[in-house]
Order: C-alpha cells, then sequence, then structure tokens
C-alpha cells in the first residue's frame, strides 16, 4: 500500500501545457484540412507519420534529458555518424541483425561520452554537446570523404520496417507506439522515471534522498544516444542513403516538439506524451508548408518563433507557480506565529 502511495506522488499529471498542446493540434489539423484539399488524404497523412518518425523517436530521449534540465545539440551529428556506419555495412553485407546491434551500440556510446561529460566536467549539457556536435560534424565531413557527400544505393535491407504495412497499417506507427508506451511506462512506474523526475526538480534534494544523479544523468544521456542509434537505422532504412547534412535540423526540431509538448526549461517537468504531441504539430506545420507552397526557409523560422514563444510561457508559468509558493510559504508562517 504505502509503495502504491509513493508512486502516485511521482506521476506526472496533464499539464495545462500539455493539454494547451494537444488543442493546437487539433486547430492545427482543421486549418490545413480547410485551406488545402489536399492534406486529409490518406497518403498525405501516411507520408506526415513516416517522416516524423526519426524526430519522434529522438524526442523521447531530449524529453529524458530536458526533464533532467539538460540540453543535447548533438543528437543530429550523432545520427549521421551511425547512419554513414549503418551505411558501411550495408554495403559490406553484413549481416542485418549485427548491423542493428551496432547501430544502437554506437548510439549508445556517443550518449555515454556525452553523459561522462557533463558528469565529470560539471559543464552545461548544451555546451558540452554543442562541442561534441561540432567534432562529428566534422567527422561525417570526413567519412564522407569531404565534397563526395553522399552514400547512395544502398541495400533496401530495413525498407520493410520503414515502408511495409500491417494490417493496413504503416509498420513505423506500429514501432513509436511499441516505443512511446515502453517510455510512457518506464517515466511513470518504475523507480528510473520518479529518480530522473526528483534530479530534474532538484539535484541536491535527490542526493539527500540517497540517488545517485551522476549515474542517473549518465543513463539518461545512453538512452538518448541507443534512440539517436535507433533513429539511424530508421533514415537509411527510409531513404536508402545517407548526405553530408544528415540529422543538421534534427536538434532544433527535436528541442522545438519537446519544449512545446510542455517540458520545462528547467526541468522536472514534461512527459512522453506532451512530446508526442509536439511532435505530431512540428509533423503536420512542416507538411502544411510544403502543401501550401511556402519557401523551407519559413518552415524554420516558424519552429524558432514556436520555441521562442514556448519558453517564455514556460517561465512565466514557472514565475507564476513560484510566487504561489512564496505566498502560501508566507500565510503558513503568519499562521505559525499567530
Amino acid at each position: 500500500m504505502k509503495n502504491n502511495m509513493s508512486m502516485k506522488r511521482y506521476l506526472p499529471k496533464p499539464s495545462r501545457r500539455e493539454i494547451f498542446t494537444i488543442i493546437l493540434l487539433v486547430v492545427e489539423i482543421i486549418i490545413f484540412s480547410v485551406i488545402s484539399p489536399n492534406f486529409l488524404t490518406a497518403n498525405n497523412l501516411e507520408t506526415v507519420l513516416r517522416n516524423s518518425t526519426d524526430l519522434a523517436v529522438v524526442s523521447i530521449g531530449m524529453t529524458i534529458v530536458m526533464i533532467l534540465g539538460g540540453i543535447d545539440i548533438s543528437v543530429g551529428s550523432a545520427m549521421g555518424v551511425v547512419a554513414i556506419v549503418v551505411g558501411w555495412l550495408l554495403e559490406a553485407g553484413t549481416f542485418p541483425l549485427l548491423i542493428v546491434f551496432v547501430a544502437i551500440l554506437a548510439g549508445t556510446a556517443i550518449g555515454v561520452l556525452n553523459g561522462i561529460l557533463v558528469t565529470k566536467t560539471k559543464i552545461p549539457a548544451i555546451i558540452t554537446t554543442l562541442g561534441t556536435s561540432s567534432i562529428l560534424r566534422a567527422l561525417i565531413f570526413g567519412m564522407l570523404g569531404g565534397m563526395r557527400g553522399w552514400l547512395t544505393g544502398l541495400q533496401p535491407i530495413f525498407s520493410v520496417f520503414t515502408r511495409g504495412h500491417l494490417l493496413g497499417i504503416p509498420i513505423p506507427i506500429f514501432l513509436l507506439g511499441i516505443i512511446y508506451l515502453l517510455f510512457w511506462y518506464i517515466m511513470t512506474n518504475t523507480s528510473v522515471g520518479r529518480h530522473i523526475y526528483a534530479v530534474g526538480n532538484s539535484e541536491e534534494a535527490a542526493k539527500l534522498a540517497g540517488i545517485s544523479t551522476d549515474r542517473i544523468v549518465l543513463l539518461s544521456f545512453s538512452i538518448l544516444g541507443a534512440l539517436v542509434g535507433f533513429t539511424a537505422l530508421i533514415y537509411v532504412g527510409r531513404l536508402a542513403s545517407v548526405e553530408i547534412t544528415v540529422g543538421q535540423d534534427l536538434p532544433l526540431s527535436a528541442i522545438a516538439a519537446t519544449v512545446i509538448g510542455g517540458t520545462s526549461v528547467k526541468g522536472g517537468k514534461g512527459s512522453v506524451v506532451g512530446t508526442l504531441a509536439g511532435v505530431l504539430f512540428i509533423a503536420i506545420m512542416k507538411n502544411g508548408v510544403v502543401l501550401l507552397g511556402i519557401p523551407s526557409l519559413w518552415e524554420k523560422a516558424v519552429v524558432g518563433f514556436l520555441i521562442i514563444i514556448s519558453v517564455i510561457i514556460d517561465l512565466l508559468i514557472n514565475k507564476r507557480l513560484e510566487r504561489r509558493q512564496r505566498e502560501e510559504l508566507s500565510a503558513q508562517k503568519k499562521e505559525s506565529l499567530a
């Protein structure tokens, strides 16, 4: 019974931000349905869902890291490096299961490196991963032979998971459903999830509670790295090629989806459910821009604008909560003195 009560205290309740994002998503769908007759077609919706798979998977890991109060800028470059490794293994005719293992292991190794740097140097995660991102981006350039810039004509071994259907539904949707359910369970029903929220709310309090904060940070970056490695498999499986610009827009989009979905930039708040709504919002927005013939430059501008607005809203909400807590504490002190 005590364990059940303890569990309930750690279950994140749907925030107003998450509900607001879902409402925005519904409004967005209605608007694009009215503006473009091609939006609600089965082919277009399937395209939106398939093309958002990369972003959806990485955004889960980004959510976990941001709940801790960090940000990983290196996810795009890391995915690019792993994608090239996957491409090389495909060219060599490597056994598919071995490729899957190597991809996830390589992504995890990059995540572990970021986690070690963050925990040992105590440099903010955004600065640390900005550095590793630059190194990995240079590595991509070297791995692809400089100006050559492409790996093409790769064997479509994983295309069944990226282009196939199961019971009339695209297989990537099944994969996303399984992954999101898994991480929803981890974040809401396991000690690992509770510890991640605890560290994000207050690292000092988490230490006093006996939580190994460095271990939680390292584990969180490792999970993000593993998801990045899996995303590289999806990317190569869908396109059967790797270009030198691979993953350049992924960090911005993942951060946008996570923040729009209600994850606090200060840490301690967020959920994969809200992130999924944020991912769909970003994916539909990008698709709508294409359908309306708007230049892609404006797409990036809109994403940047949404990040700024979401962060401002988050900061205002945090200030309001802090003010309310101060008022409640002041009232309690007055009652005790009386």
